[in-house]
């Protein structure tokens, strides 16, 4: 990525990351929150087994950017 515009694989960058951190957020919101509204699953098997896929797919992602981040360098 030397020499090159880096400008639009920085802003995907960017954007993965942030991604990353609303699912990890999400799956975090989700088993922390005492509260459904009615958006959510009432806490059970799903709403846990949602918030592990939730934060297991956000540390996936975040993992894909960080290798990303290294091989740019």
């Amino acid at each position: 990525m030397r020499g090159q515009n880096g400008g639009p694989a920085r802003l995907t960058l960017l954007i993965a990351v942030l991604a990353s951190l609303a699912y990890l957020g999400g799956g975090i919101a989700l088993i922390a929150s005492s509260q459904s509204f009615g958006v959510f699953p009432e806490p059970g098997v799903l709403r846990y087994s949602m918030a592990v896929m939730l934060i297991v797919y956000g540390t996936f992602r975040i993992f894909r950017a960080y290798q990303q981040i290294r091989n740019e360098t």
